[in-house]
């Protein structure tokens, strides 16, 4: 299936996304940390890490952080994104 310039081009712009951090995320986003690792496809207790403090806090990797900026994407332009999909 060939996509068609306006899927192309939403591709283009999901593929540019900056990164996006989990406390960014969550500063914009009411969501649990449960919601967060289903979306990071990871667990609570990584996604708990993230947010402790001290020797227990771990810096998320880039592609948990790709998947944080894409659905961050979606939540702001899903109406759009259903559109271009559609067609």
């Amino acid at each position: 299936m060939r996509l068609t310039e306006a899927q192309y081009q939403l591709l283009r712009q999901l593929l540019d996304l900056p990164l996006l951090s989990p406390d960014a995320f969550l500063a914009r986003w009411t969501l649990t940390y449960l919601e967060v690792s289903q979306i990071c496809c990871c667990s609570v207790s990584t996604v708990e890490h993230w947010f402790s403090e001290g020797t227990g806090r771990r810096s998320p990797a880039d592609s948990y952080q790709k998947l944080l900026a894409v659905a961050d994407f979606l939540l702001m332009h899903g109406e759009t994104v259903q559109h271009v999909w559609q067609s």
